[in-house]
């Protein structure tokens, strides 16, 4: 169940931190979100599965307030842009 759960995380994670407009940002919350998450989806340790999903959920607010923030205001298109 909790397996599921932060699996379930992890993808809105990513779906989340693909709305930043900024490419810097964009791709440092992806290999964030990666490094921190995408390794653990295979934990068999309930209480560390508690800790990595409460510490998802934290991430995942701070992200969706940061994107917020972030449409607000306009910003130059990185020349990386481009290519995704």
């Amino acid at each position: 169940m909790a397996r599921n759960q932060l699996a379930k995380l992890y993808k809105q994670l990513l779906t989340e931190s693909h709305k930043f407009t900024d490419y810097n940002f964009r791709s440092h919350a992806m290999r964030r979100i990666q490094h921190l998450y995408g390794k653990n989806l295979e934990e068999t340790n309930e209480e560390k599965l508690q800790d990595l999903i409460k510490n998802a959920e934290h991430d995942f607010k701070q992200i969706q307030r940061q994107v917020t923030i972030g449409q607000l205001y306009k910003v130059e298109h990185h020349i990386l842009d481009q290519n995704e």
